[in-house]
């Protein structure tokens, strides 16, 4: 029998707030089970979701890519990725890492000033688990890895097709997030709604 998904949440510095990651934690069978209904299929594949300062994340995400494309480490250790070029303006970032380990990387700063997103960032994270556990993504994230930190620079056309396919995947990424978080929202429209004329039924039938 396939075993579900090991999820991990991990609280990195002593300045992350642990209501905050008190409250990840909270919402992240939530994020899964609707991710998981939208493909169909849960990735068999463990997860970290580490809650961290932005400040941190292009070296974690650096170590973790580095060490599953097996850069040295005295590579990666000075080496960071296009994709975290900009930490503070992510909400989360995921990345392959050893042992067969998906890890998304959370941007604490960002979600304790917008606790409203924590759902919709989740949401977003998992589908870039899904996006991950596909055929042929593991490999791409690692030639990207190694062309980046320069052990293994691949020709120009080669690394811009790949370039496109993670475009591709973020752009994927938001459009199913916005399906989702959408349906969610609709679902609860209509839940109030329904507990609205029940109440209104309620009082007038004991009016009468």
């Amino acid at each position: 029998m396939p075993q579900p998904t090991q999820i991990t949440v991990i609280r990195d510095g002593l300045f992350t707030p642990r209501r905050l990651t008190a409250d990840i934690n909270d919402t992240v069978p939530t994020a899964q089970r609707l991710v998981k209904e939208h493909f169909g299929r849960r990735p068999l594949t463990a997860v970290e979701l580490v809650v961290t300062s932005p400040k941190k994340i292009p070296g974690l995400a650096a170590t973790a890519q580095g060490s599953a494309a097996g850069v040295p480490k005295d590579v990666y250790a000075a080496k960071l990725l296009s994709f975290t070029a900009k930490p503070t303006d992510l909400y989360s970032v995921t990345v392959i890492a050893p042992k067969n380990t998906i890890r998304i990387l959370i941007n604490a700063k960002r979600l304790h000033r917008r606790p409203r997103e924590i759902g919709a960032t989740l949401v977003w994270a998992f589908v870039e688990v899904d996006q991950l556990c596909r055929k042929g993504s593991p490999e791409r994230r690692i030639a990207l890895t190694r062309h980046e930190m320069g052990t293994h620079v691949l020709r120009k056309g080669k690394a811009r097709s790949l370039y496109r396919a993670e475009a591709e995947m973020e752009a994927e990424a938001a459009k199913v997030t916005g399906q989702i978080v959408g349906k969610v929202i609709r679902q609860n429209r209509q839940a109030e709604a329904a507990a609205a004329r029940e109440e209104a039924a309620t009082a007038q039938n004991a009016a009468a």
